[in-house]
């Protein structure tokens, strides 16, 4: 029956797309939560890549991360306490027995119910740390592939960050948060999809299911992903209302899941960033992070909320029905030139395992392009 086998344009080996998607990759940046979000004092409760993760920040304000997992009998470490420690520097204290664990090394400081005499060397128990790291009010955590390993590198930057005049930090003005019941891979390609947003997400704010219109766009490689050339957006007319003239759009992406819209125009800047971390194999986590320099959004910050948290869980209601779908494990169609974006992202992460495991350097196998769809 033609339900049982749909046809799939481009259905050949290097394009062929399992539902339950893929890999999740390691040795990279994601982003963990705002800056805002990780308040000082206090032990936070995370999970990443399955892995569970206590963060906090330490007394000069530098956050760290540590597994989540008293190596004595397997209690959260999040669940203690933070605690000074005796020869300086900061502790986590497992709640069950009071064992301490530098929160800079992650090595154990103190056994309470050891005694004198009693032969333990406590530099040999440790908890895994994570490499974190504070930039443009976001805390990043990497993730790597063995314990231990360390970053070669800080975590991204955009060209177009939005910095105030005499700011070298970037500094979020708004951010909303959803979690998608979905695998990393389908909750990237819901991000990069150009053609669902006038059915997933109905708004007077983009065009409707009734009106589709053509676009052309151009894209061209960038550093560990690829961007949509900088255009003057379909409905400029609010944007030059909120910005002002000579409004331009680009539209970048990298791993392992970013999506940085940048709205540009001769006086002020807005960037919307989209972060997508996985927390488990079957769900994510979506931060809608903004930053701008325009009075005129910061009168409008008050309204954005409730729009930006119907938008997210437009997404999540959608990732959810086609999680309906896809736990029968069906084939996949992909059509030109709307699923392009969906199959160099998915080059694009064979190449960054296969760079890793060949211990090379990462090559970027998308090419420029111009793409168009009806949208």
């Amino acid at each position: 029956m033609m339900d049982d086998q749909p046809a799939r344009p481009n259905a050949d080996a290097e394009t062929a797309f399992k539902a339950s998607g893929g890999a999740l990759l390691r040795d990279i940046w994601y982003v963990a939560m705002t800056a805002g979000e990780l308040r000082a004092g206090k032990l936070h409760k995370r999970m990443y890549l399955g892995e569970p993760v206590v963060m906090g920040r330490n007394p000069d304000g530098s956050p760290f991360a540590l597994r989540d997992i008293c190596p004595h009998r397997a209690v959260p470490l999040s669940a203690g306490q933070l605690l000074d420690g005796s020869g300086g520097g900061q502790t986590v204290e497992c709640p069950y027995h009071g064992w301490r664990f530098g929160t800079a090394d992650g090595v154990c400081k103190h056994i309470p119910s050891l005694v004198e005499g009693q032969p333990f060397d406590l530099e040999k128990i440790t908890v895994r740390r994570y490499a974190v790291a504070e930039q443009d009010d976001l805390i990043w955590i990497y993730m790597p592939s063995e314990p231990g390993a360390e970053p070669s590198g800080p975590p991204p930057r955009f060209e177009r960050m939005v910095h105030h005049q005499g700011a070298s930090e970037g500094r979020v003005k708004f951010v909303e948060t959803a979690e998608l019941a979905c695998q990393m891979d389908h909750a990237v390609i819901g991000l990069l999809d150009p053609a669902h947003t006038p059915f997933v997400h109905k708004s007077p704010l983009w065009r409707s299911s009734k009106t589709l219109k053509e676009k052309e766009k151009h894209y061209a490689p960038s550093e560990m992903g690829f961007t949509m050339l900088s255009h003057e957006p379909v409905n400029s007319p609010l944007y030059t209302w909120v910005l002002g003239p000579g409004v331009k759009v680009e539209i970048q992406f990298l791993l392992p899941g970013l999506r940085a819209e940048s709205i540009t125009t001769e006086r002020h800047s807005f960037l919307g960033l989209a972060a997508i971390t996985p927390i488990r194999d079957d769900l994510c986590e979506i931060r809608e992070i903004m930053y701008w320099n325009a009075p005129s959004l910061d009168l409008i910050r008050p309204f954005a909320r409730p729009f930006t948290h119907t938008f997210l869980q437009q997404d999540a209601r959608i990732m959810k029905l086609q999680g309906e779908g896809l736990s029968h494990d069906p084939p996949l169609m992909q059509i030109p030139d709307a699923d392009t974006l969906m199959v160099w992202y998915r080059r694009l992460k064979r190449e960054w395992i296969k760079a890793g495991a060949e211990g090379r350097e990462f090559e970027n196998p998308v090419k420029p392009a111009t793409l168009r769809w009806r949208t």
